[in-house]
């Protein structure tokens, strides 16, 4: 590292964030279980690693995604943002990655699994109006990767892609208790579309959770 020059403030060095590569879609899917729970691991509700990443991260790696970027150190990948511009594009993709979804998941693992997919299919999520907002993302971070601004830079450079792409709009799903991830989505001009109260997580988290779609015109 090169010597500080007298007066200067320090930076630290900002870990490198690159465009993600098919050899990447493994490291996602371990950061997306690993933060598949407000942060914290889907273990919890979900054990069956192999089968969550196949599900939320196998088809933007299947055909769907589109500024798709990763962050990562000396350990590997750190987190990503991966989205898809079209959801027509996203179905395909989908159905591409679930012949053969429960083919490696551990029976001991199905009775939990199934409680799961059976509430989310009870207690779907809002969305926005899809021509209007037709692009959609998810950005994660590993805790050792948090506290460091890394999502704005993700998010600068998918955003930049989508109105490379001329895509109108774009909008994701989070919940109140991500203040974090609320605050880095105002930064770059999302804003709320709708919140509602969702008993989805109540086993595991002991209460309702607020589910907010944000949303953010690109055109």
């Amino acid at each position: 590292m090169p010597p500080r020059q007298p007066g200067t403030a320090y930076t630290a060095p900002v870990p490198p964030i690159r465009p993600a590569r098919s050899d990447d879609a493994r490291a996602a899917g371990h950061v997306a279980y690993e933060t598949g729970f407000f942060g914290a691991s889907a273990a919890r509700y979900f054990p069956a690693p192999d089968l969550f990443a196949r599900l939320w991260v196998g088809p933007y790696f299947a055909g769907a995604g589109a500024g798709l970027f990763v962050t990562h150190d000396a350990r590997g990948v750190t987190g990503y943002v991966l989205g898809s511009p079209d959801p027509q594009r996203y179905r395909r993709a989908l159905l591409r990655v679930l012949p053969g979804t429960w083919r490696d998941t551990p029976p001991r693992a199905l009775p939990a699994v199934t409680r799961y997919l059976l509430r989310a299919a009870r207690h779907p999520a809002p969305h926005a109006p899809p021509d209007r907002y037709p692009a959609h993302l998810h950005l994660n971070l590993l805790p050792r990767a948090r506290g460091q601004r890394l999502a704005d830079p993700l998010l600068d450079a998918h955003l930049g892609t989508l109105r490379t792409l001329g895509v109108p709009g774009v909008q994701l799903s989070t919940t109140s208790e991500n203040r974090a991830a609320l605050a880095a989505y105002r930064r770059h001009g999302f804003e709320v579309r709708e919140r509602r109260l969702t008993d989805l997580w109540t086993p595991w988290l002991g209460h309702p959770a607020e589910h907010v779609v944000m949303t953010l015109d690109l055109t």
